[in-house]
């Protein structure tokens, strides 16, 4: 490859870099650091999140979840203390009633707790079909600024749920407090 060549490639990458810019890439909302949930505390937004499972749980079934995978993170900006409780679980069993009936029961579970407007949406692309809920910006369009977020799947015999936490001040509890235990110390 000659030297002329060589810019001739450079100039073309150029090219398509900034066609790919004005054709809709530039349109992207610059970056923002999650915002913190100044509304609740550390304690508060774990027992949300535990609400939220509770609430799923009741409608999808109260056996046969597992893979549970809790965490807490760290979230925010400006150099402050933040913290995010996340929960996700999964079960594995037949549903009582197609996907679409048991995620219509937990968007109204959802309601019932103070997180209306929850649509049940499809995700045609993945095999199986999946009948999905987020909340609340809706399927694959992010969370909410302070992160939070609900997000739900089932098909036949199978549901999960993930739950990001709402991002509050504070400080994330050590592994081994009453809100971070270690699974050993779980019953």
């Amino acid at each position: 490859m000659t030297r002329g060549s060589e810019r001739w490639g450079g100039a073309v990458v150029a090219s398509i870099a900034v066609a790919m810019l004005l054709a809709g890439c530039a349109a992207a909302a610059p970056y923002s650091p999650m915002q913190k949930d100044t509304s609740m505390n550390v304690e508060e937004s774990h027992q949300d999140v535990l609400d939220v499972f509770a609430a799923v749980r009741s409608v999808v079934g109260e056996d046969g979840w597992g893979d549970d995978d809790p965490a807490w993170l760290l979230c925010g900006s400006d150099g402050e203390d933040a913290a995010q409780y996340t929960y996700a679980s999964t079960r594995r069993l037949p549903l009582a009633g197609t996907p679409d009936e048991v995620a219509e029961r937990v968007v109204t579970a959802l309601a019932g707790i103070g997180y209306d407007g929850a649509v049940v949406e499809h995700d045609e692309e993945l095999t199986p079909r999946r009948t999905v809920i987020s909340y609340p910006q809706g399927y694959l369009r992010g969370t909410a600024p302070d992160g939070f977020a609900i997000f739900f799947q089932a098909f036949d015999s199978y549901a999960d749920v993930s739950i990001d936490g709402h991002c509050v001040p504070g400080k994330a509890p050590k592994f081994g407090e009453p809100l971070n235990p270690r699974p050993t110390d779980l019953p």
